[in-house]
């Protein structure tokens, strides 16, 4: 955990998008070729995966929000605007900062350097071109209290022949009652992808003080994508506090976020009925 009570009271917050809301237009043909904004976008859009990373990138905040929080997210935030100069990282792939009720939990900060990881059937072992650590080395220096490397994943499908047997289960209701077990194939190649690139980056890691994340965000391959429409589990280590973490680049923060609160994505942690978001 950061330093107790630096927290900073915001009147302007960006609206909670709901179901059917439109966010984060792009040109389609960034979507299709998978660029680096995409695939961030699409990472925090689905909120299911960002909760799973997120809870465990910080596991000891996280489980103790209380109602009424939850995150502000920034994607490819320049690092001039809160830190004018500052000459590395150009971006901050993922600006996080936490809320509960009308204040900022600035101790509890996430930075997220995002490299994307276009693997498929073929090539499994594709590594990106950078692992990110040198970036996130500088938002440590820059004094971020928790900084992390995320590892995004997009792939294509397996051949069917390729699929193993795997024991599965329908919902039933909004309860979340389920069905008799059944036995069918499945494609097993996100998992597969998500632990092979978090073990190359725990052997990688040059600082103990970063998260790691691996996460399987989409199948490249549209016609048969609803065979991936669930989460996969992401596979992660928790940020370690950076105990030269700066108090005014918080305060910058601070006044960079209230004085763009639209240019923001609000993630509660709890949805309207009070389950986990």
């Amino acid at each position: 955990m950061g330093m107790p009570g630096h927290r900073r009271r915001f009147a302007a917050r960006p609206p909670l998008l709901g179901d059917g809301a439109l966010i984060f237009p792009m040109e389609r043909a960034l979507v299709r070729r998978n660029a680096e904004i995409a695939i961030v976008v699409a990472f925090i859009a689905r909120r299911r995966l960002f909760g799973d990373v997120y809870s465990q990138l910080l596991p000891d905040y996280f489980w103790k929000m209380p109602r009424g929080s939850g995150v502000l997210i920034q994607p490819l935030t320049p690092t001039r605007n809160i830190a004018p100069k500052a000459t590395r990282p150009g971006d901050i792939d993922l600006l996080i900062v936490p809320y509960e009720g009308d204040e900022l939990v600035l101790d509890q900060t996430l930075a997220v350097e995002a490299k994307v990881l276009r693997a498929s059937h073929a090539r499994p072992g594709k590594s990106p071109n950078e692992f990110g650590f040198s970036q996130a080395g500088a938002l440590l220096e820059l004094g971020f209290p928790y900084v992390a490397v995320a590892h995004l994943i997009v792939s294509d499908t397996s051949p069917i022949e390729s699929w193993r047997e795997a024991q599965t289960y329908k919902v039933l209701d909004s309860f979340g009652n389920l069905g008799e077990p059944s036995t069918e194939k499945i494609d097993f190649l996100p998992l597969d992808l998500v632990d092979r690139a978090f073990g190359r980056l725990q052997r990688g890691c040059p600082d103990d003080r970063l998260g790691l994340a691996a996460a399987y965000v989409r199948n490249e391959d549209h016609v048969l994508a609803e065979q991936h429409s669930g989460t996969w589990n992401a596979e992660c280590r928790p940020a370690s506090l950076n105990p030269n973490f700066q108090t005014d680049l918080l305060d910058a923060i601070s006044a960079y976020l209230q004085a763009r609160p639209n240019w923001w994505f609000d993630t509660p942690r709890f949805d309207p009925e009070g389950e986990v978001s």
